[in-house]
């Protein structure tokens, strides 16, 4: 089990979850309260954009980027708050159906 972690305002919010999940399933299966912000309506299909999250700069080497070999960044481009990897934001925008969960995220 690692454990990451979701922001709701200054709110830290710790979830185990097993490794090879990602992280909307993270957050809709292995929460002990339901993220509600994560609705996930397509279940991890990459298909809705529900699931859009925000990765801090420190964690972005660790998650990665969005890629442009998927649908990820044209759903993306159309979410409200939509933050770009220009390297001029601190966050950047990913689905998190699509951040598969490693030791690496713990």
């Amino acid at each position: 089990m690692i454990t990451v972690y979701f922001m709701r305002g200054q709110e830290k919010i710790p979830v185990q979850v097993d490794e090879g999940r990602t992280l909307m399933e993270a957050a809709r299966d292995y929460a002990d309260s339901r993220i509600n912000e994560i609705p996930a309506d397509c279940s991890g299909c990459c298909s809705c954009a529900t699931c859009h999250v925000h990765i801090p700069k420190e964690w972005q080497e660790v998650t990665g980027l969005a890629s442009h070999k998927t649908a990820e960044i044209d759903l993306l481009e159309y979410e409200p708050n939509f933050a770009d990897d220009d390297k001029s934001n601190e966050d950047i925008s990913r689905l998190s159906c699509q951040i598969m969960l490693t030791k690496k995220h713990n």
